[in-house]
């Protein structure tokens, strides 16, 4: 029988030694058990006595015998060791850190992939699994929801649940946790968060420190802005010239806080040619001030597809807005922050200090971002009511889009990668 104690930290280091092992963790294709293990799976199934014999041979077998049969049939004692592994591992394959609420949040919705009966409602305060469409099991989160064994207790006990519920959920056995898993990833952004080079362990480190992270997707660059720093313009030029036969671009600034203001106007001249990026307008006729790019666009016209969420602000959304407005991109997600002000920090004679609002950034049409943030072309908020991709896409332009967390959502780029694989509305 496959070793379950080491079978998923096995597995897990493999990936990065051959891209067909990350695309089986990554997501290219379904990231099922290997070929060898499903066929040494199947063999044990194979050879296990029916229930009803085994109840009456149950005497007969041996001790240790017994022990096997009885840790293969707890999911709850079985899957721990499992569960523990996945919220341990999988996060640590990312570049930005994965909340382990919504890892196992994630984890327990993929039970309505093994048997549509089964289906997990996520409360404020409680997980709630529902089979047919009744409650059989309700759950208070951990008060600390960063609290990995609290997280792992509670999944092992949904699953345990589920299993007893559901007959499909039974018969996966030890499989059903990373069946959960391979379901859980699928909507984590697989092209921003994970190693750019699986064998090269540095690379995370001075991605990271550059504050930017890129890489090919289909025939597209990929540019993950994470914050703005003294390095951001001249790594996004270097990337773009990485790739002269890319096709487009998809420039990712969800969740980023945005950072130093003259180079997200710097990147933003990077793709527009003579074109008003952003103004300042304060009190003071010397607090207005207009941002112009240069002649030249370092992409030649090819589209560009922006991406952005509630968490996107300041230089960010200044980079979104002047791209959207001057239309050399479509920006996919949900409405940014709004933070677009600027403050000049006052000393009183008391010895406090207070921040005060001296100007607000304007957008090139003359729209100011603070309060008011950037709306999107595609709210992927909708997603849920689409149903698909080509669906969404094909929605008309919402003027409100909610503001929400999606920084590592994969759905967002899927509808970005479609969108450049169509060219829709961008002219080209």
């Amino acid at each position: 029988m496959v070793d379950r104690k080491n079978f998923l930290r096995n597995w897990i280091m493999k990936i990065g030694e051959n891209s067909v092992g990350k695309s089986l963790l990554f997501g290219t294709y379904d990231p099922l058990i290997p070929d060898e293990l499903k066929r040494e799976v199947q063999k044990q199934k194979r050879k296990r006595v029916p229930k009803r014999k085994r109840v009456k041979q149950m005497p007969k077998i041996n001790v240790i015998a017994a022990a096997i049969l009885l840790w293969c049939g707890s999911a709850l004692a079985a899957d721990v060791k499992v569960i523990r592994e996945i919220y341990t591992e999988v996060p640590a394959q990312y570049i930005y850190e994965i909340p382990v609420e919504k890892l196992a949040v994630y984890f327990l919705k993929s039970l309505n992939d093994v048997d549509k009966k089964l289906r997990v409602g996520n409360d404020n305060d409680k997980v709630t699994l529902y089979y047919d469409g009744k409650m059989v099991k309700s759950l208070y989160k951990p008060k600390d929801a960063n609290d990995i064994e609290a997280w792992v207790e509670l999944s092992a006990e949904i699953m345990d649940t589920a299993s007893k519920k559901s007959p499909t959920a039974a018969q996966q056995d030890f499989e059903l946790a990373d069946l959960l898993m391979a379901g859980a990833i699928k909507h984590f952004d697989k092209d921003s968060k994970f190693y750019l080079n699986p064998e090269d362990n540095q690379g995370k480190r001075l991605k990271h420190q550059r504050n930017f992270a890129e890489r090919k997707v289909d025939d597209n660059i990929y540019i993950k802005i994470l914050a703005f720093n003294a390095y951001t313009k001249s790594g996004v030029e270097e990337a773009v010239k990485k790739y002269p036969e890319a096709k487009g671009l998809i420039l990712d600034l969800r969740g980023s806080p945005g950072g130093m203001l003259s180079e997200g106007v710097a990147v933003a001249d990077l793709f527009l040619d003579d074109a008003i990026i952003a103004s300042t307008k304060g009190r003071k006729e010397a607090e207005e001030v207009y941002f112009n790019a240069e002649d030249g666009d370092i992409l030649n016209g090819r589209p560009i597809v922006v991406l952005i969420d509630g968490d996107t602000a300041s230089a960010a959304e200044v980079l979104a807005a002047a791209l959207q407005e001057q239309d050399r991109a479509k920006v996919i997600g949900t409405n940014s922050l709004g933070k677009g002000s600027i403050q000049t920090l006052v000393s009183l004679s008391d010895g406090a200090t207070i921040a005060l609002t001296s100007a607000y950034f304007y957008t090139p049409s003359g729209s100011r971002l603070h309060g008011h943030g950037v709306l999107p072309d595609v709210c992927t908020f909708e997603m849920p009511e689409a149903k698909n991709i080509k669906n969404l896409l094909a929605l008309p332009r919402n003027q409100f889009c909610p503001r929400e967390s999606r920084a590592d959502e994969g759905l967002d780029l899927d509808a970005a990668r479609e969108m450049l694989a169509t060219e829709l509305n961008l002219g080209v």
